[in-house]
């Protein structure tokens, strides 16, 4: 069953369908030069949101026009099939500027809210945890914090982006002592994901990531395998840690500054607190001024009691934004 939004001002809602990226492209276009936001979006990019196993467009998202047609609204939920306790589902959406204040924020927010709770019911297993409906938003955008939390959603973490000026002498990092640094490759792969998984076990709100949003990840047009690095035992040749890399150009276009994006950086427990993860970054460093960057960044959770943001701190990376992970958590029962 397809469910609409109570929408007060009368749009007329359907789900996504591939020929309205465009359109909804459009509409990010339109909410980020007023909203300025720290990521933006591409085209490739939806596109490729589109395609992925978890999309289910049909259930999962819409838009809403106007009476002339055009698309002023959308909401799109992301959950993650693969998630264990707590199953998450990441909520997507915006109104365009000139159609604010009416109303269809709040509308479209709570048909997230309830299509979370269907999916949830739909998908619960025995040994399934709780739902939750989670939110990014830029620290800045005080009306959309505000809207998260009239819906009762709570700011729970806060995420510090942080970037390095590649124009002067990079830092002088030597690889530890029985570790090798290597291009990532992708006889690496799920090795490497293993690693990542083990990496984060421990850390607040991780879940692992399966084979599939794993090798998703990796083909998305923003990543720059080419870019990344793994670390090796030097015995024996096992994956200890790695650096996978991107490049957002839309973000770069919108800052005024070409940059290479590490998205995820990761060191086994028991290879930690040898500079593993230093080296790691400084080759990564080399990869984007190779390929003729300006700079450096990569996003860390502030609260985190890893000591990353000291370590990002000790080689040269300084906070810019901020982004505020906004969650609601709920027991549902299966016939809830």
């Amino acid at each position: 069953m397809f469910l609409r939004p109570a929408d007060p001002v009368g749009l007329v809602w359907r789900p996504i369908t591939r020929n309205d990226l465009d359109e909804v492209s459009a509409l990010l276009t339109a909410i980020e030069l007023v909203d300025q936001p720290t990521e933006r979006h591409s085209v490739a990019e939806l596109g490729q949101t589109y395609e992925e196993t978890d999309a289910d467009t049909a259930h999962n998202s819409l838009v809403g026009r106007d009476a002339a047609g055009t698309v002023v609204a959308y909401g799109w939920n992301h959950p993650i099939s693969s998630d264990i306790s707590p199953r998450r589902v990441f909520l997507a959406g915006g109104v365009h500027p000139d159609h604010r204040g009416r109303g269809i924020g709040r509308a479209l927010l709570e048909w997230q809210l309830e299509r979370g709770r269907h999916w949830y019911r739909a998908t619960l297993q025995d040994d399934f945890g709780s739902l939750q409906l989670t939110a990014y938003v830029d620290e800045t955008l005080s009306a959309q914090r505000r809207l998260y939390e009239r819906a009762g959603l709570s700011p729970l973490r806060w995420y510090a982006d942080m970037t390095l000026e590649l124009g002067g002498a990079l830092p002088d990092v030597q690889v530890p002592a029985g570790v090798r640094i290597v291009p990532f490759n992708r006889k690496y792969s799920e090795a490497v994901r293993q690693a990542h998984n083990e990496a984060f076990a421990e850390l607040w709100g991780a879940q692992p990531v399966d084979a599939v949003r794993w090798e998703q990840q990796l083909a998305h047009s923003s990543a720059r395998p080419q870019w990344s690095w793994v670390a090796l035992d030097g015995r024996t040749s096992e994956v200890v840690g790695y650096a996978i890399n991107s490049s957002y150009e839309q973000d770069s276009a919108a800052r005024g500054v070409s940059e290479g994006w590490t998205d995820r950086i990761g060191v086994r427990p028991g290879w930690r607190g040898r500079g593993i993860a230093n080296a790691l970054l400084c080759a990564s460093m080399r990869s984007f001024a190779d390929a003729g960057l300006a700079a450096a960044g990569l996003g860390v959770d502030s609260d985190s009691p890893s000591g990353a943001l000291r370590l990002y701190r000790r080689l040269g990376y300084e906070a810019t934004e901020t982004l505020v992970m906004y969650a609601r958590t709920e027991d549902i029962a299966a016939d809830g």
